[in-house]
């Protein structure tokens, strides 16, 4: 009856919690704004959906030749292919992404509230700003209302962390790993909280039966799909497109190698993020730095003093950032769902600090809480308002105040304007080189290759020859219509095979980079062995 009672408040405090959120992301998101395909991962885990739906399998539809999917978990497009199954309709599908997204952005923040305040004892106040506020930021927003695996990974590690703090027998550890092994399915990024939470399980002194329970419930269903899997790739066809192969693939593993990507990554991803995260906390350079340089440093204490009281939340938030920092590429979103477990540190760290404070500087906790709050809160609204101004003035936002917002947007116009032009101007037998490939099969119904592969930043580029990628695809996938809108290194292949082969690309629309490929094979084969 006492813990009833005792969890009574913090209960209700999550009904809360979980309504505001659910209620923000309905008032604050843009997706009815943007098209699927927009963010081009996005349309990926959609086009998978409704292959697995309608019995292809798992399979890229909307690419040349149809190849098997690498480097994208079932989690998600298993997911997506009810509303397929279901509806038929992309129409359907986006829906239920409005509906589940934000419910589960809710629960996720809920169970982080009920983290911070059963396992670490926080006031609600630093709980609020610290691990409440990420979910609030623009960013996390908008990428959590698209169809991405994010929310269902902050999810399924917001449902690890207490497993893995209350498990003392068989079925709670098995519990666990099945928590675990659904996350890990959503997101590969998922995985390393299996060794993290096992180790949690190990650190309470549980039994070692406990222990390997919790494992194998964990990782039997990731073999299961494993080997699912690899039947799937050894039958094929596979992509040819640099942008199809799997992330793990991107990392080298020779003793030399490995060091050298590592030290490479660390110190690349380390900048970006400071830089990104500074300009969506704060406008000022230096006040933005000192946010996100303070949330690290509190959060690292944070751990150390919670370290006894609540384990796998520092254990997870330390496995996952260090993920985060190592992996082939920066991006914003894979960096959002490790804030609110920071967050819980950082918040733990200025509670616990602030009260060996004297008495007359306690205040200066709360008064600094209040102020950051103020200040990044403010940011999120400048972000909004400059993206919109921006959107409608056709400009680009400097660089400082670049959202994803804006980034959506435009995508979205150039998807809508292309496929329009598509649709009238071009037969279902073309094949089409374009920026945002699974958007614009969605929105026009034709089979496409990436302009813009994903690539590694530390490896060499597909792009370091001239006008050796786009002869690729035009000679192995039988490319007929070039049609981008980001001025990237495409245009330098462009400029390159149009002043080797003129009459190979013929311009479609005067002020757009658009043409249909008249192909000359003996030249563009010249260009290939160069």
């Amino acid at each position: 009856m006492r813990s009833l009672i005792r969890s009574e408040g913090p209960l209700r405090e999550c009904l809360g919690v979980f309504a505001v959120v659910v209620a923000a992301y309905l008032l604050l998101r843009g997706s009815a704004l943007f098209l699927v395909g927009a963010f081009n991962d996005d349309g990926a885990y959609v086009m998978l959906g409704k292959s697995l739906a309608d019995g292809t399998g798992y399979h890229l539809t909307y690419l040349v030749g149809a190849p098997v999917a690498v480097k994208y978990p079932p989690g998600l497009p298993a997911l997506l292919a009810i509303p397929w199954a279901l509806g038929g309709t992309l129409a359907a599908v986006r829906a239920t992404v409005g509906i589940l997204n934000p419910i589960a952005c809710g629960v996720a923040a809920a169970v982080i509230w009920w983290i911070g305040r059963r396992d670490l004892a926080l006031s609600p106040g630093p709980l609020a700003v610290a691990a409440l506020g990420p979910f609030l930021l623009d960013q996390a927003i908008q990428y959590y209302s698209i169809p991405l695996a994010e929310p269902y990974f902050l999810l399924g590690w917001a449902a690890a962390v207490p497993l893995a703090a209350t498990a003392t027998r068989i079925p709670g550890a098995v519990a666990l790993g099945l928590v675990l092994a659904t996350t890990a399915l959503f997101r590969s990024a998922g995985l390393i909280l299996i060794p993290a939470c096992l180790a949690a399980l190990a650190l309470r002194r549980v039994p070692w039966r406990v222990v390997a329970a919790g494992a194998a419930a964990a990782i039997a269903p990731l073999i299961a799909w494993s080997v699912v899997h690899g039947r799937l790739v050894a039958e094929g066809p596979l992509s040819s497109s640099p942008d199809e192969v799997s992330y793990w693939s991107w990392i080298p593993v020779g003793p030399a190698q490995l060091p050298a990507y590592l030290l490479h990554t660390l110190w690349n991803n380390g900048r970006t993020y400071l830089s990104e995260l500074s300009g969506a906390l704060a406008g000022p350079v230096v006040v933005g730095h000192v946010l996100v340089l303070g949330t690290l440093v509190a959060a690292a204490v944070g751990a150390a003093w919670s370290w006894r009281r609540a384990p796998a939340v520092a254990l997870t938030a330390a496995a996952s950032l260090a993920v985060v920092l190592v992996w082939p590429f920066a991006q914003d979103r894979l960096l959002l769902p490790v804030i609110p477990f920071m967050g819980l540190l950082a918040a733990f760290a200025i509670e616990k600090g602030a009260k060996r404070l004297p008495k007359r500087l306690r205040l200066a906790a709360p008064l600094g809480l209040a102020v950051a709050a103020l200040i990044v809160g403010l940011r999120q609204g400048e972000l909004r308002r400059a993206a919109a101004a921006s959107f409608v003035q056709g400009r680009t936002p400097a660089p400082r105040d670049a959202s994803v917002f804006f980034a959506l947007a435009v995508n979205s116009r150039h998807i809508a304007t292309l496929s329009e032009w598509i649709r009238t101007h071009t037969t279902p037998q073309d094949r089409l080189l374009v920026d945002f490939p699974a958007g614009t099969y969605l929105y026009s119904g034709r089979v496409t290759a990436p302009a813009s592969p994903a690539e590694a930043a530390y490896a060499p580029s597909v792009f370091r020859y001239p006008g050796r990628y786009l002869t690729a695809r035009i000679l192995q996938d039988s490319v007929t219509i070039v049609a981008i809108g980001i001025r990237g290194p495409l245009l330098r292949d462009i400029e390159t095979v149009s002043r080797a082969c003129p009459a190979v690309l013929r311009r479609q629309i005067p002020s757009a980079e658009v043409y249909r490929v008249i192909r000359d094979d003996a030249c563009l084969r010249s260009i290939a062995l160069r």
